[in-house]
């Protein structure tokens, strides 16, 4: 089995003098030197080749420088008649081995079946469960029991389009097939031999229909057929000997759009094959001395920003910025040199700015009072907090320090507190200029390892809350995701008894199917499964009296981000046996086959808001290929309990329209496939399409004739990783359940059912 689970300008005649170029004026007085929640759910089934012959259908400067023979009946798992026995005319039962008189005289010496003497025909049987050879993992297809064989591994993955112009790939994180069109050069423009792709080099990323054409380079560079047609580019400010000249704070214009790159500078771009570059000056006059900010910013590829002291020379650097993601969209560089000037002279500073496309920038600069580099970057030179008084942490040139288990990017500053007496403490944090997500981590008297941090959040307003801290020295830790001024605060009060569900010890029972709410006002994060960190949680027990299928379902707040998880009571990260984290509502994780025992079930809401949690539970059942149901004909029929189904739409037929499809598709929208579930009396029941490798449609119909009418409620687009879910409280009548896809989209699928009492 596999695996489960970034011149000084002297005085006098020419501003500017260049040894090399007597006539040129020139500032630097240097020569230029020439130049970018996983969800253990269970993997898709076979692809769409296993199913080929089965369907309906197929398709002046100022310087220089992927078990036995049916009986063809119609239900799941051969519930209309199940196999033949004996050795007549009919198939042969491969399920059935010698004599047996009870289960003790029954063994095949395989792992995967079941075995247990037939009492009826004092035969052994010998059932193929799949669920014992499922190995978790999505991208290598479903493995299988055989009679006789024991378990054989899954088909190759089911992400193959066979389409030339994608590239198709699995990702077993997120047990998700994707496909994406050819773009050899990555430029964002696919190669015009596939639609809609319009780049005529697809072994360039500068020449596509994405770019401008550049002057006099003798390209067609925009992929027009022209060459420096009229409308062409010239760069501007492409060297230090054209620079942009800055003698003010403000926002300024640049562009990369044909420039070379020139200036290599220590915080280079990921892409520096491709990476272009522009200079600008800093021209400050006599006085005092100044720190200078500069940020620059791009709608989306890398940047990066570098501030020297001589143009061309390396060794002058005075700071750089390799790029960061903006929490408010695209990318961002941002650097301080600091005491920049000169009391008797005027000074020029070169800035270069790199991206790694072609792009406009705009650079935001600032001339600040002087201030030193910050020095508590470690816990060993933490400065106090003052508990009550926020405190400014300027993230801009420190660098990392810590560990943790929230992510940030930036380096880190430290702060001290004492606690005289137990108290209960919280820690707020916000950026004051939006530029990068605060990382607040509270941290034990040991304060540098991991081990000592108590808990950590990344957030645009991130709190944490601690209940009853003993005395003791604490630390504050403060980063972020991009270069930012963070205000954080610590306030005490007085300490407060956890709640019974805050910890594993004392969970409280959760009783199976069945939904409870619960209110993480005063729950602290101090369960760490590794799932999802720096989250208020809740923890609960369930107990399994059989081997279980359990698909655990977390309602979370608009706007919310969450994570629920399935763990053994030891509640560290090697008991975590299934989570899913992230959003949007609701959050599902699923793990089949699971033991008799005792369990814990955490929630988590990353604002600390209520939700809801329900553990669906059923006894284990295999799953269930569906190999045809193309409509009313064939359809397959889930039994009243429940079960696992799993297809592949792709060879299908579209026959039926739904509700909540997109207009202007052909008529019935995708191919579909057609199940069909009768209850004797009202049931809860819950749909999850959770695995599926495509933008699922579930579509939920009452009959009595097929397909039915679509009920209220009863349609569903899975436009996530989550794929299509449904919890409907249906009453006793027959209901088709329509699988299909949002607009013509079509492939790999899987479906859990659980029915429970409402």
């Amino acid at each position: 089995m596999g695996r489960l689970s970034r011149l000084r300008r002297p005085l006098g005649g020419s501003p500017f003098f260049l040894a090399s170029d007597a006539l040129r004026p020139h500032p630097f007085g240097l020569r230029m030197v020439p130049g970018i929640a996983r969800s253990p759910l269970l993997p898709l089934v076979l692809g769409a080749t296993l199913l080929g012959a089965c369907g309906s259908d197929a398709t002046p400067s100022p310087f220089a420088l992927d078990a036995g023979v049916p009986d063809g009946g119609g239900g799941a798992g051969g519930a209309g008649g199940g196999l033949a026995t004996g050795t007549g005319a009919g198939p042969v039962d491969p399920t059935l081995g010698g004599p047996c008189v009870d289960d003790g005289d029954c063994n095949d010496g395989l792992l995967c079946t079941e075995d247990r003497c037939d009492l009826g025909i004092e035969r052994c049987r010998f059932e193929a469960n799949d669920a014992l050879c499922d190995d978790l993992a999505y991208c290598n297809g479903v493995e299988r029991c055989v009679a006789g064989q024991g378990c054989i591994p899954g088909e190759a993955s089911p992400c193959s389009d066979n389409d030339a112009c994608s590239i198709d790939s699995c990702d077993e994180a997120t047990d998700l097939c994707s496909h994406v069109i050819r773009d050899a050069d990555g430029d964002g423009d696919p190669d015009w031999h596939c639609f809609p792709g319009q780049d005529c080099d697809d072994s360039d990323p500068l020449r596509s229909s994405l770019v401008a054409e550049v002057c006099a380079n003798t390209k067609d560079d925009d992929c027009d057929d022209l060459v420096d047609e009229a409308g062409c580019v010239t760069p501007s400010h492409d060297t230090c000997f054209d620079p942009l000249e800055i003698t003010a704070p403000g926002s300024y214009a640049l562009d990369t759009t044909g420039a070379v790159f020139d200036y290599a500078t220590a915080c280079p771009l990921a892409n520096q094959a491709v990476a272009t570059d522009v200079v600008a000056a800093i021209l400050l006059p006599p006085g005092p001395p100044l720190d200078v900010e500069i940020t620059a910013r791009t709608p989306w590829p890398g940047v990066s920003v570098a501030i020297a002291g001589t143009c061309g020379d390396p060794s002058s650097e005075l700071a750089c910025s390799g790029p960061y993601y903006s929490p408010l969209g695209g990318q961002l560089a941002k650097v301080r040199a600091r005491g920049l000037g000169d009391p008797s002279a005027d000074t020029a500073y070169p800035v270069y700015v790199a991206t790694d496309y072609p792009i406009g920038v705009t650079l935001d600069v600032q001339f600040l009072p002087p201030t030193p580099k910050p020095t508590h970057e470690t816990c060993g030179t933490a400065i106090p907090i003052v508990p009550g008084v926020p405190t400014v942490a300027s993230i801009l040139d420190p660098v990392k320090d810590l560990a943790s288990n929230c992510a940030f990017s930036t380096g880190d500053l430290v702060y001290s507190f004492d606690l005289a007496a137990p108290a209960n403490v919280d820690v707020y944090g916000a950026s004051l200029d939006g530029d990068g997500l605060p990382w607040v981590s509270l941290r034990g008297p040991g304060c540098a390892l991991l081990a000592d941090e108590i808990t950590c959040q990344t957030a645009v307003a991130p709190h944490l809350f601690w209940q009853s801290l003993p005395p003791g020295t604490y630390y504050v830790a403060v980063g972020a995701t991009a270069p930012t001024d963070v205000s954080v605060s610590v306030e005490l009060s007085a300490p407060s008894p956890p709640p019974l569900d805050e910890n594993c010890t004392t969970a409280p029972s959760l009783a199976p199917n069945t939904t409870i709410d619960i209110d993480l006002a005063g729950h602290q994060d101090d369960i760490n499964l590794g799932c999802f960190p720096g989250a208020p949680d809740a923890s609960y027990a369930l107990d399994l009296a059989n081997s279980s299928d359990v698909l655990l379902a977390l309602r979370i707040a608009q706007g919310d981000s969450g994570a629920v998880e399935l763990a053994n009571p030891g509640c560290t990260s090697a008991d975590l046996l299934s989570c899913f984290a992230g959003a949007p509502s609701p959050l599902r994780t699923a793990k089949y086959a699971v033991a008799p025992g005792n369990y814990r079930v955490v929630a988590e809401s990353f604002l600390g808001k209520p939700v809801q949690l329900t553990a669906f539970v059923r006894d284990t059942v295999a799953p269930f290929f569906v190999p045809f149901a193309d409509g009313c004909g064939d359809v397959v029929d889930i039994p009243p309990t429940g079960g696992r189904f799993q297809g592949n739409t792709s060879n299908a037929t579209a026959d039926f329209s739904a509700g909540c499809d997109q207009a202007g598709g052909p008529a019935n929208g995708a191919k579909e496939q057609l199940l069909r579930l009768v209850l004797p009396a009202q049931k809860r029941v819950v749909f999850d399409m959770g695995g599926s490798g495509y933008t699922t449609l579930l579509d939920v119909r009452k009959g009595p004739g097929c397909p039915g009418n679509e009920i209220v409620g009863g349609c569903t687009v899975g436009y996530y990783s989550g794929r299509s879910f449904l919890d409907l409280t249906l009453d006793a009548a027959t209901y088709y359940v329509q699988i299909d896809g949002l607009g013509v989209e079509s492939g790999p699928w899987q479906l859990d059912v659980y029915v429970v009492d409402p």
